[in-house]
């Protein structure tokens, strides 16, 4: 529809959302990032977005979302996060891609070019070992480099995720045998959580300040990045309930401490009876039922003593918010946590479930935990998460990582001298005294 350049027999064109869409779904890198209802998201925030296609003989081969981002300073950078989507197996067909989209950046004045493929570097398991015999990707990071590319390396990123958590729900027919494919203890949680009233509500534009509420304490007491209130309402407005699920874990703390208080007072009851008939026979299947009992009655005592510090006048309360996004072959957690203080009630744990439910009804094969750290070991941060997220079942998932060219090589070095020189100044600065001693 809008060709602007060829290379061999490939050539360049702007794409329409809706041939866009209908490439990227069926596409096995298919990613939220890489979607029309992204792309629609970025475009009411002002951001320059672009749809491409790359074909062979009228038929698409290759596609992708270019993002156009420029300072104030007039340096433009056009990035492909997590694309472009392609058969990275054929090498000619890589090194022509990349021309056209150097061309492209080129055109459109960018001083670099960003890619970042949705593939594994190395295969790993839930354990994070390497198996390569499986996957193995460090030859596309080589032949990338000598395209033109710097691999920016393989540390944990924050900002374009290649480091997750992912569990394949292929094979699992029901919800039976899905609980039953994650650890005891995650099965315990996840059934606490149930026993104990948690329910999800879905957040819309009348109720976004109660999920936002959730997510930026959870994020300001643990320390991870949030986007602005803003952003979540562009989400909810230009996106559809499906792609966008801002979901919240919720608990009624009136019905739960009646709840509680009610279990309390029929098993005490219980437990009296037992008791009394123990001491009048002797009976050890009777003494053993009591124990059992005993143990609920000391469990829903240690509940109420649990909520004492949450009165009823709380009401429902939010115990968990997470940003959830449903999209072409998964399900992928984006970001959210627990409020610390209702952590007793397993918010988290209902969520991640609940919405692993959704993903198997629904027929999405993957659900991706997504930003995972601390895979190494326990003194790293992250590492309980990463502990968390293990006990559903899955994979550890390390992609190939972003990959930077320069387009103006002049404009490019002068930045990065620019941003160094910055950086350093920055770092003298936090080592100079507030105040000049007297």
């Amino acid at each position: 529809m809008n060709p602007v350049s060829t290379t061999a027999d490939l050539e360049f064109e702007v794409l329409s959302d809706a041939e866009f869409e209908a490439f990227a779904l069926k596409h096995p890198q298919n990613s939220f990032l890489q979607s029309v209802a992204f792309a629609r998201f970025q475009r009411s925030r002002g951001q320059q977005v672009e749809l491409f296609g790359i074909r062979r003989n009228g038929g698409l081969v290759a596609a992708g979302k270019l993002n156009y981002t420029t300072t104030r300073l007039g340096y433009t950078v056009c990035e492909c996060a997590k694309g472009p989507l392609m058969d990275y197996t054929d090498p000619d067909m890589v090194r022509a891609v990349v021309v056209l989209l150097r061309k492209r950046a080129a055109g459109r004045k960018a001083a670099e070019l960003r890619i970042s493929p949705n593939l594994k570097y190395i295969a790993r398991d839930e354990d994070g070992a390497e198996h390569p015999e499986v996957e193995d990707n460090r030859a596309l990071v080589a032949q990338l480099e000598g395209l033109g590319f710097r691999h920016q390396g393989l540390d944990m990123d924050f900002v374009n995720v290649n480091w997750m958590f992912i569990k394949s729900l292929e094979g699992i027919r029901d919800a039976e045998e899905l609980i039953m494919s994650t650890s005891y203890r995650t099965r315990k949680a996840i059934r606490k959580a149930e026993k104990n009233g948690v329910f999800l509500e879905q957040a819309t534009l009348d109720t976004l300040d109660d999920f936002y509420g959730a997510l930026s304490r959870a994020g300001d007491e643990k320390g991870f990045v949030y986007r602005e209130r803003a952003y979540y309402e562009h989400l909810l407005r230009t996106t559809s309930p499906e792609f966008t699920k801002l979901m919240m874990a919720k608990i009624d703390i009136p019905a739960y401490r009646k709840s509680i208080t009610e279990r309390l007072e029929a098993e005490s009851a219980t437990a009296a009876d037992l008791r009394r008939e123990v001491e009048e026979t002797g009976s050890k299947k009777k003494a053993n039922r009591l124990k059992v009992v005993q143990d609920l009655v000391d469990s829903y005592e240690r509940s109420l003593k649990d909520i004492e510090r949450f009165p009823d006048s709380v009401g429902v309360a939010t115990v968990a918010a997470i940003h959830f996004v449903c999209y072409g072959d998964e399900v992928v957690c984006v970001i959210g946590g627990t409020v610390q203080d209702y952590i007793y009630f397993n918010g988290a744990t209902s969520l991640y479930w609940r919405m692993m439910l959704h993903a198997l009804e629904k027929g999405y094969p993957r659900y991706n935990f997504y930003g995972t750290f601390g895979i190494s070991g326990q003194d790293q941060e992250g590492h309980g998460g990463y502990e968390f997220k293990k006990g559903f079942g899955g994979e550890v998932v390390q992609l190939v990582g972003d990959f930077v060219m320069p387009v103006r090589p002049a404009v490019f070095r002068a930045n990065r001298l620019a941003r160094a020189a910055v950086s350093a100044a920055r770092r003298v600065a936090g080592r100079l005294p507030l105040k000049r001693p007297s």
